[in-house]
């Protein structure tokens, strides 16, 4: 992961870092804007798990931090580009305090209400705790929640109780490992779904 002095050179406008990477995030842009000009608009989930310890953009809490390479995705793609078809997912990962694999707090990493469309977290081992839901559904502030990522699907006494969730989305095939294909069916049996 880049240092706090790479990261600073990164999110400073019109340093040699910050201007590759606007050179990189622009040939994006670029793909996105043939789909605003079909029609199409876009879950845009970038950068996400943030909040982990596994990615370059990853562990950077506070002002300083992941929020400020945020808001400039942002600002470069919505008011230089004029991507409108973008529907903004901040994706974190549910916090945890697993050694080697910690997930910090949703709110150390968080870019604003104002920058954001949907709040996701992504679930995996069965971890349903109930903070993970209420948690990020206090920070929407009345925006979408969402489960970004997880391992098993949710059951239905879990959405029961945490009932916010608008989607979510199962990894790879891991919905076909153990009890996946009998818990999906009575899922998508529930009437919540």
């Amino acid at each position: 992961r880049p240092s706090m002095e790479e990261w600073d050179r990164l999110t400073t406008d019109g340093t040699e870092l910050n201007e590759a990477w606007k050179r990189q995030v622009d040939v994006i842009a670029g793909y996105l804007k043939q789909l605003k000009d079909a029609g199409v608009p876009v879950l845009w989930r970038p950068y996400h798990e943030m909040n982990g310890m596994w990615f370059w953009w990853c562990n950077k809490k506070g002002p300083g931090g992941f929020r400020r390479l945020w808001v400039m995705m942002y600002d470069r793609f919505v008011h230089h580009h004029g991507l409108d078809n973008l529907i903004w997912v901040w994706n974190t990962n549910a916090p945890r305090l697993k050694p080697g694999d910690e997930a910090w707090a949703y709110e150390d990493f968080f870019p604003g209400i104002e920058h954001v469309d949907v709040l996701a977290a992504d679930v995996y081992h069965e971890d349903w705790k109930q903070s993970h839901h209420d948690d990020l559904a206090r920070l929407a502030q009345g925006k979408p929640i969402a489960l970004g990522e997880v391992g098993n699907p949710p059951r239905p006494e879990t959405l029961a109780a945490q009932p916010l969730w608008a989607w979510f989305m199962p990894w790879g095939n891991f919905v076909f490992w153990g009890d996946g294909p009998e818990r999906l069916a009575k899922l998508f049996a529930d009437d919540r779904i």
